[in-house]
């Protein structure tokens, strides 16, 4: 999934991470600033850096936030209301907020990123321990809230491409990688991941809810809804599968597989379940079940 969070993360292009310059190896300093109506860019020379940009339709709130040597950039335009935060050598948090919208990002530790995108509803991205990412971005208008949170190395993207709102949140912790996208019409989508190897992956269409949960090295945990209905996969164990799929209104499909071993479910067709290393593999669903 890192491919996929680097394509994501390109929708900030608007914000100001020019304010990552060389570091010095000095004492740690802060940095802030705060407008309603202005561009601000405050800049200490052990690198510690803000950026606040407010200018455009006015009145708008941008606030930033930096400390040992992190570099924070909140954009806000036609009264969006914009808040990062950013603490550790080379940690980086980016903000960006239009038309009413809130976002909200923090970052903790050194190597961390975090970024927040809002065009309409409310986002928040919390990064906290080295080399963790967090991603929360709504596209468009229509509302809804995009919450990702990762932890201790972990990379975790929550998305809302279209409108229609709904609700994506996504944990990662300890190396794993969590997405959950809302798309087409709203719905919730939730994913949590943690463990190295450990890949949780959530999408929601139609009013749907799905919910993904992968531990110890599942490497592939995925729920997905196509209509109003409801998919939880959830998988654990090194090399895992999990999958749960629903395509008709009302479905209920749920997988399990612990211990390396796959189950894949669906309300299209008949189920599979493969237990391993003694573990469990177990699938519900209108095709049938299994395990």
């Amino acid at each position: 999934m890192r491919g996929r969070i680097a394509t994501t993360t390109l929708v900030v292009g608007t914000i100001a991470f020019a304010l990552f310059v060389g570091h010095a190896n000095a004492k740690s300093d802060k940095e802030s600033c705060s407008t309603t109506s202005t561009d601000v860019t405050n800049t200490n020379t052990d690198g510690t850096a803000v950026e606040c940009d407010a200018s455009s339709g006015p009145p708008n709130k941008a606030t930033a936030q930096a400390s040992d040597e992190g570099s924070a950039a909140s954009v806000a335009e036609d009264g969006g209301n914009s808040v990062s935060s950013a603490s550790g050598e080379d940690a980086g948090a980016g903000a960006e907020a239009d038309g009413g919208a809130k976002a909200t990002a923090t970052a903790s530790g050194d190597d961390t990123e975090a970024t927040a995108v809002s065009v309409s509803g409310t986002t928040k991205a919390t990064a906290k321990g080295e080399a963790s990412d967090a991603t929360s971005v709504i596209e468009e208008t229509g509302g809804g809230k995009a919450t990702s949170t990762a932890t201790d190395g972990g990379e975790a993207v929550a998305l809302i491409p279209d409108g229609g709102g709904g609700d994506a949140v996504a944990t990662a912790k300890d190396d794993g990688e969590a997405s959950s996208d809302v798309v087409s019409g709203g719905g919730n989508a939730t994913s949590d991941s943690s463990g190295d190897g450990s890949d949780a992956e959530a999408e929601s269409a139609g009013g749907g809810t799905a919910k993904a949960t992968a531990s110890g090295g599942a490497s592939d945990v995925t729920a997905v809804t196509v209509e109003d209905c409801k998919a939880t996969a959830t998988g654990s164990g090194t090399g895992g599968e999990s999958v749960a799929v629903c395509d008709n209104e009302g479905s209920v499909v749920k997988a399990t597989a612990t211990k390396g071993s796959t189950a894949i479910g669906s309300d299209t067709d008949a189920p599979t379940c493969s237990p391993m290393n003694g573990g469990i593999a177990k699938v519900r669903s209108p095709m049938g079940n299994c395990g």
